[in-house]
């Protein structure tokens, strides 16, 4: 197994304003998952892509989006999640995603981004997507 990069909200944002910390966590070839670095996330997700942009750059090309926290998402959210994939995409990496709830999952099925996104339901199958790309 490769090393993957998850980008995972510790907490559920109060409002959609409320800008909120990102862990970055590295998952190694036996499993273990570290900290690596908290991020400052702006409100709305605005930085989104660039938090993905700086990921990649520093060689962390495998990035998976844990939304178990992520409890609805708006409109903005969605720009921000289209503009991070784009970003990872063309630096050369992969942004796929993990762990929607129900309302989360619909939403993407309705805006039809699950069928140009890579959405798991754990980071476990996530992750395994990484490793039957190779």
């Amino acid at each position: 197994m490769m090393e993957i990069w998850i980008l995972r909200f510790p907490e559920p944002r109060q409002k959609p304003s409320d800008s909120r910390p990102l862990l970055v966590l590295q998952r190694n070839a036996d499993g273990e998952v570290t900290e690596l670095e908290t991020v400052e996330i702006q409100g709305g997700n605005e930085n989104l892509p660039d938090v993905v942009e700086a990921q990649i750059a520093k060689g962390r090309p495998r990035l998976i989006l844990d939304l178990l926290n992520e409890k609805q998402l708006n409109s903005n959210d969605l720009a921000q999640i289209v503009g991070a994939s784009k970003f990872a995409k063309d630096a050369g990496g992969e942004l796929v995603f993990a762990n929607p709830n129900t309302r989360v999952r619909e939403i993407f099925r309705i805006t039809h981004l699950d069928e140009v996104m890579a959405v798991y339901d754990s980071i476990g199958a996530a992750a395994d997507h990484f490793t039957s790309a190779d």
